[in-house]
């Protein structure tokens, strides 16, 4: 979809941003453009909320913690959804709380502990390649969204938990379900008692976990949060479960959006593809690229703690705020021609992919390296691996992008 003036190409519909119209959720950046161009501070009745949509206003909402609290954003996310409603996960708190979990929460994220990781990323993406062609034969059609780029994380993140990978479909599961409770107020009963359900089987299934691995300490990571100690302070029960339901949630859902995303740019640009199937050394810029261009955490939530301005809007205290992480990756004052798609672009700012200030997402360097992996072994194994269809079906919410499906037509190499 392109802008012209006000309006989508084609479309006698002005631009009227509104996160939960399913035509915005579907291609929200042309609406990004005129929000940065017209209203960057937006009030949207439909969520009561401020929107953001500048870099330099995302920035400052994301470091500015005392005045832009992050104690409601789980709770403004997943209502009354949230798996453990009675613990605030590290990325609600706010200084000095979040500091000291923070700290504990390192122990299990350090560069050196992921790294030791690498090689099963590629051992599990051949496993999930040798399934596909065993059910598919050398060449034809299989839906990467589901029979890998779902599959591929909660593989990784089981063997990260300890626990056995056959339960990596209902993980997958239980995590769109929860996701999708940000789209509750436009859901009917039946849709609400499904996401009920899927919150209640995952806090179910890690106290279980917990109880196990407290009786039997081993070197997965609940195991390590468990044992990890800073100043004599360890996690409480509550604590370590809230941890693990945010590694899943978080850790699953940036994955697989991030790898089904980076197929659908590849077939939007294929002088892109050619050049990174000829050189997988393009594979790194090229998931940056996907990372600010179409990343798979669009918005985030902060809360007021006082009467503040931004951008020149008066906020009140109490206000719900919504940085658009997506609509600053392409902030026309930062990036250079945002709005094309460039693998060679020299960035000199952060990207907003993964937040910024004191709860950038300790996941960042896992989402990074395992997406960087999959893609090389399915390039390697895949002679041919296209997208068939123009048309992506998005994932029905505006906090997550992905495709929801992704039929692709593949040959063996």
């Amino acid at each position: 979809m392109e802008l012209v003036g006000d309006r989508l190409a084609g479309s006698d519909r002005p631009l009227e941003y509104d996160p939960l119209d399913p035509v915005v959720k579907h291609e929200p950046y042309p609406y990004y453009v005129e929000l940065r161009r017209s209203e960057p501070i937006k009030w949207l009745p439909s969520l009561n909320a401020f929107c953001v949509a500048t870099y330099d206003d995302v920035d400052t909402v994301l470091k500015d913690g005392r005045t832009f609290s992050s104690a409601q954003f789980w709770p403004e996310l997943l209502g009354e959804f949230d798996p453990m409603p009675e613990e605030l996960p590290m990325i609600s708190m706010d200084p000095p709380g979040h500091v000291q979990l923070r700290k504990l929460a390192n122990k299990a994220f350090v560069p050196s502990r992921i790294a030791q990781l690498k090689d099963r990323t590629y051992k599990i993406s051949h496993e999930l390649i040798d399934d596909i062609i065993a059910k598919h034969g050398t060449e034809g059609e299989f839906d990467w969204a589901w029979e890998f780029t779902a599959l591929y994380p909660v593989t990784v993140i089981a063997e990260v938990l300890g626990v056995p990978t056959q339960r990596r479909a209902e993980f997958k599961v239980w995590v769109d379900k929860i996701l999708s409770a940000a789209n509750r107020a436009a859901y009917e009963a039946d849709q609400l008692a499904g996401i009920a359900e899927a919150s209640e089987k995952m806090r179910a299934f890690f106290e279980e976990l917990f109880d196990e691995r407290a009786a039997n300490l081993g070197d997965d990571l609940i195991s390590t949060l468990i044992q990890a100690e800073v100043d004599g302070k360890k996690m409480t029960r509550n604590q370590v479960l809230s941890m693990a339901i945010l590694l899943l949630i978080g850790g699953v859902e940036t994955t697989t959006n991030l790898l089904g995303t980076t197929l659908v740019e590849l077939k939007r640009h294929p002088e892109v593809y050619r050049r990174v199937r000829a050189d997988h050394s393009l594979i790194a810029p090229l998931l940056e690229e996907v990372l600010r261009y179409n990343p798979p955490v669009q918005i985030i939530f902060r809360h007021t703690t006082a009467d503040t301005e931004l951008g020149g809007v008066k906020i009140p205290a109490g206000s719900a705020v919504m940085p658009i992480l997506a609509s600053a990756n392409r902030d026309e004052t930062k990036f250079n021609d945002p709005e094309t798609f460039d693998i060679d672009r020299k960035i000199d700012v952060p990207l907003m992919s993964f937040g910024q200030g004191p709860h950038f997402c300790l996941g960042s360097y896992l989402s990074r390296m395992e997406a960087k992996s999959a893609l090389e072994v399915a390039f390697t194994r895949f002679a041919e691996l296209d997208v068939i269809d123009d048309h992506i079906h998005w994932l029905d919410s505006y906090f997550a992008r992905g495709p929801h499906t992704l039929p692709v037509r593949f040959k063996a190499a």
